[in-house]
């Protein structure tokens, strides 16, 4: 046969006369239960969402959406099909499995609401097909065997369609990985204790969505997590963060937190600063200065739009705190976290700015080399980077698990998981260390 069916689409689930139920936790999560009935408040806890007497979904939540492990019922006119699975941002993404009403079962990777990336999908009458998926359809690599064993097609899949015969070789088979959520790998702060409050602040920025140019992938998602283990690991306040995402990180917005917010907000010579930036970054056309681009960056106007990273270290430095830690989640190779060219006259330049350049008291720790590209994960559902920051905080990259963690053991983990992931990618991302490797970021 020339044609695989196509399989039927998922759209997203409406919920009308919601009941809200908190306190109802999955059998996976170890967050608390989620207090109160306003849903929208519910944030690193579990709970449930149910319509008259049917739950619809039971789970996790972060910042008043389902994020995490959870359960959700899709009702169909046929009956109702069900997820089990992983959700980002009120949507299923991440690894799960897809129970059809129809008796149609897809075990894999789903990207916002679509199976994308490595998956199963198997009829009832026993045919199957394993391979890549994109955007809800077969695309890519793929197997499709009938249920007698004899394999119908192997080769390439666009659109659902069979369209090139070849020998698959190496496969990595999502519905071999994909049956048992792996609970320690979740990036899971509502689940650590949270350390003892500190005269510290923080500016948190993520940009996935721009105005003018090409997403950064789940740099949004990367800025609000870290902001919830800014306040339990880095012990800052709730109300001494500011958190920037999207459209509400322009340059304005940008420019308001380092020259007026954050100067009234620290305490000269007592309190320590941490910057955590996710988006996309550029060299100047001499590769002497790096750039940040906010949310209303211009790829025709990159110069007036762009904001000079060097300026906002400055900036940061005349406040006069004791001292400064820059997470960067951004790279300046001229490209986007999938390898896209982020301008299209973009030219390879090669970088003359030097970690030496940053002030005595600033440690920092950027995504990748100069040269290289910081990727992101559909699989993680963030940046690289991020996630193993993130992870590395949680205790992982303590070493010799004194209770301290120090720049350079943070650094030392990055740069193993990091690259070992890009690995995985057949892509390589070596993080970077500036500054001094024995200054202690967490103290447990």
């Amino acid at each position: 046969m020339d044609r695989i069916k196509q399989m039927p689409g998922i759209s997203n689930t409406i919920f009308l006369a919601v009941v809200l139920i908190s306190g109802s936790a999955t059998a996976q999560g170890s967050l608390p239960a989620c207090t109160g009935k306003n849903s929208s408040r519910w944030s690193a806890c579990t709970g449930t969402l149910a319509s008259g007497n049917t739950i619809r979904y039971s789970g996790e939540f972060l910042n008043g959406k389902k994020h995490g492990q959870g359960e959700e019922i899709i009702p169909k006119t046929n009956g109702s099909d069900r997820y089990l699975g992983q959700f980002r941002e009120g949507r299923r993404h991440g690894r799960g499995i897809y129970y059809f009403a129809n008796g149609n079962k897809y075990e894999g990777e789903l990207v916002r609401d679509q199976f994308h990336g490595e998956g199963s999908f198997e009829s009832p009458n026993g045919d199957r097909y394993v391979g890549q998926f994109r955007n809800g359809q077969f695309g890519g690599e793929g197997i499709y065997t009938f249920a007698s064993g004899n394999v119908a097609q192997e080769g390439i899949f666009e659109n659902g369609e069979f369209v090139r015969a070849t020998k698959i070789q190496r496969r990595r088979i999502a519905s071999d990985t994909t049956s048992q959520f792996n609970e320690s790998s979740r990036l899971n702060p509502g689940a650590l204790k949270a350390l003892p409050e500190r005269d510290a602040v923080a500016i948190i920025i993520g940009i996935e969505s721009y105005k003018n140019l090409p997403p950064a992938r789940f740099a949004d998602s990367d800025a609000r997590l870290f902001s919830e283990y800014a306040q339990r690991l880095l012990g800052v306040r709730p109300d001494k963060i500011r958190l920037l995402t999207d459209g509400d990180a322009g340059e304005i917005e940008i420019a308001r937190a380092f020259r007026s917010w954050l100067m009234q907000n620290v305490n000269k010579g007592k309190t320590e600063v941490y910057i955590f930036y996710s988006g996309h970054g550029l060299p100047s056309d001499d590769g002497k200065s790096l750039y940040l681009l906010p949310h209303n960056a211009d790829r025709d106007f990159i110069d007036k739009t762009a904001i000079n990273q060097a300026e906002l270290v400055g900036l940061t430095e005349a406040t006069g705190a004791k001292n400064v830690t820059l997470f960067m989640d951004s790279c300046y190779s001229g490209q986007t976290r999938n390898g896209d060219a982020l301008l299209a006259n973009a030219r390879p330049v090669v970088l003359k700015s030097k970690s030496s350049g940053y002030p005595s008291t600033f440690t920092v720790l950027t995504a990748s080399a100069p040269d290289q590209i910081s990727w992101s994960s559909d699989e993680l559902g963030h940046g690289i980077f991020s996630y193993y920051l993130m992870k590395g905080m949680e205790g992982d990259a303590d070493s010799n698990q004194d209770g301290r963690l120090t720049a350079g053991e943070l650094h030392a983990y990055l740069l193993d998981k990091v690259n070992r992931e890009a690995a995985m990618l057949n892509r390589k991302q070596q993080p970077q260390l500036a500054g001094d490797p024995e200054q202690i970021l967490i103290s447990r």
